[in-house]
């Protein structure tokens, strides 16, 4: 068995390896996620701690996530674009998102960098910890199962109207 874990590996993978590496990914990054958000929760209840702590954790975030994007387009995207006849359409779709994500995470570490002492951030963690679990949960129910993202090759049958 081929045993991966946040380094992109240098030659595609199968489905049942992509997976595993990506949900063993997800249970790290949802306990970083749950102490951020703890750490938030503690900061906006006027809990004393170090002025930077919200920032840091916004950095240890951005920095996780921008290696996790990395890793799931690497071992996501060849499997799905060739999974015809919507498996391109799905590339897209994570490409599209994975985007999103990385442009929302550089723009509030940018401004935790700019600005850690701002009693915002405590805010905007709690939502950006919300939104990453809710996008691993949906990731993982729509995308990581058998079903979805598979090591057999489905043939359309062209000739058949």
């Amino acid at each position: 068995m081929n045993e991966i874990g946040w380094s992109a590996p240098l030659r595609p993978v199968d489905a049942g390896t992509a997976r595993r590496g990506i949900l063993w990914q997800h249970k790290r990054l949802r306990v970083l996620l749950e102490s951020a958000r703890a750490l938030a929760d503690d900061r906006l209840g006027a809990e004393p701690g170090r002025p930077d702590a919200v920032a840091s954790a916004i950095g240890d975030i951005h920095s996780a996530m921008e290696v996790h994007l990395t890793f799931e387009e690497a071992v996501l995207l060849p499997l799905l674009r060739d999974d015809l006849p919507i498996g391109p359409q799905r590339a897209d779709r994570l490409v599209d998102e994975h985007l999103r994500q990385r442009a929302m995470l550089a723009a509030l570490h940018k401004e935790a960098s700019t600005h850690p002492e701002l009693p915002l951030l405590a805010s905007k963690l709690v939502a950006l910890t919300s939104w990453l679990l809710a996008d691993m949960a949906e990731e993982e129910s729509a995308l990581l199962n058998p079903d979805s993202v598979r090591d057999d090759i489905v043939v359309v049958d062209q000739n058949s109207g």
